[in-house]
């Protein structure tokens, strides 16, 4: 049994290196522009389920506006971890400090996993989007 394509976004609505999101059946996906093709993509972060819409596209990388996450829109890898936050040099409050230590400790313990990719098919002046 094949994909079956459903009709999600008109192409005029996105521009080179936009993203919108919309929601499948149930399924949560961005639809991408880059390199003048559509792409479709989970829309949670692998790392902390942010929503990628938000974030940035550069070519075919996105980057996860939560905590700088990259993905590769064409395979769904994930490129990069997040970036570490620079506190600065001034010490915090004892009581930040420490629950700065807490969250640091979890943070390490998170991966970043790749996320899901669809085909995607332009017709009719629309983007179409592959479901199993």
């Amino acid at each position: 049994m094949g994909d079956r394509y459903v009709r999600v976004v008109e192409t005029a609505a996105l521009a080179e290196g936009g993203m919108t999101a919309v929601e499948i059946e149930g399924r949560e996906i961005v639809i991408c522009r880059a390199d003048g093709r559509h792409y479709a993509i989970d829309r949670r972060c692998g790392h902390m389920n942010a929503p990628l819409e938000r974030g940035t596209l550069s070519g075919t990388i996105l980057t996860c506006a939560m905590h700088c996450a990259q993905f590769d829109i064409t395979t769904g890898e994930a490129l990069a971890g997040p970036v570490p936050h620079d506190w600065g040099t001034e010490p915090p409050p004892p009581k930040v400090g420490q629950h700065l230590g807490v969250i640091g400790a979890l943070m390490e313990e998170i991966r970043t996993e790749s996320i899901g990719v669809y085909g995607t098919k332009v017709e009719d002046g629309a983007v179409w989007v592959a479901l199993k």
